[in-house]
């Protein structure tokens, strides 16, 4: 692995991370909070969502010399100008790059006005967007035709359960920890709904997953144990570890609330962490061959 092999991977962490963390805190809010209360408590994440867009454009921006770096014959075509353009001009990683800084690019200047009535829903629609940007690079564009149409429309829909699971667990938390006086009476019936909902996610979550296994490997079983197949396997038991806590918060501590207030807590602040390890390995497998047996 070199350096700049490295960095991309952070780059696509964070962007994998912001992301999500935008969509799913966005579908959040519009899809489980009272509507006469949604915008207040969005505005009361705007600094977050600032720096999440932020983030994700920065490491867009980063991607780029990181890519012609890789591509070419090292650091010193990652700062040369016909270098860069001739990776936005002749690869896919380009075109894709183009579409994803648009997406970046328009997520922060949203944020960057908050205190806008319809910054929730373009919130929601930009980052969406911007995961189906993430879906024209990688193993999903490998295939071409309809086979690579349905590759990129189920790896999106798997973004998109993803990042509505993983990126509402922040607000959750917060929600516990914090509930504004006028979510307070609501916040019993948002954790169910949001507990309920989760079941449909989770599946969606699971399904799209071996989908993209199969479209990748022809099969749901690998044909060689390389280093995909081992960080695959490692990152399936770190969401079955998430959906295990999930389901002991939904049917043990929820129905104990306030008695189980402390330990829910806790499980939440444990499913982040194991959130934040899966999408590390989600930016290592994007840029490896399932079929290689080396690194």
């Amino acid at each position: 692995m070199s350096m700049a092999e490295g960095l991309l991977w952070l780059c696509r962490w964070l962007t994998d991370g912001a992301a999500m963390w935008l969509w799913g805190s966005s579908l959040f809010v519009l899809a489980l909070l009272p509507a006469a209360l949604r915008q207040d408590f969005w505005q009361q994440q705007a600094i977050w969502n600032r720096r999440a867009a932020r983030a994700l454009l920065l490491a867009t921006l980063s991607a780029l010399p990181l890519h012609s770096a890789i591509l070419g014959d090292g650091w010193s075509d990652s700062w040369q100008a016909a270098s860069l353009l001739a990776v936005v001009r002749d690869s896919g990683i380009g075109h894709a790059w183009c579409w994803q800084l648009l997406a970046a690019l328009a997520l922060w200047l949203v944020t960057s006005r908050a205190g806008h009535r319809h910054t929730l829903a373009a919130t929601a629609g930009l980052s969406a967007l911007l995961l189906a940007s993430l879906t024209l690079s990688g193993h999903a564009a490998m295939q071409q035709g309809w086979p690579g149409l349905l590759h990129q429309g189920n790896d999106w829909l798997h973004l998109l359960s993803c990042a509505a699971w993983l990126g509402a667990l922040p607000l959750v938390l917060q929600l516990l920890r914090q509930p504004p006086a006028a979510l307070h009476a609501a916040l019993p019936g948002i954790l169910r709904r949001f507990s309920t909902t989760g079941h449909a996610v989770v599946l969606v979550v699971f399904a799209t997953g071996l989908g993209n296994l199969y479209l990748i490997n022809g099969s749901l079983l690998p044909d060689t144990l390389s280093a995909y197949v081992m960080l695959l396997g490692l990152k399936l038991l770190l969401v079955a570890g998430m959906t295990v806590l999930a389901l002991y918060n939904r049917y043990h501590l929820v129905p104990r609330m306030p008695q189980g207030l402390p330990c829910l807590k806790r499980a939440i602040c444990l499913q982040i962490a194991l959130c934040l390890l899966a999408l590390a390995l989600l930016a290592v497998l994007g840029t490896l061959d399932p079929h290689q047996a080396s690194w």
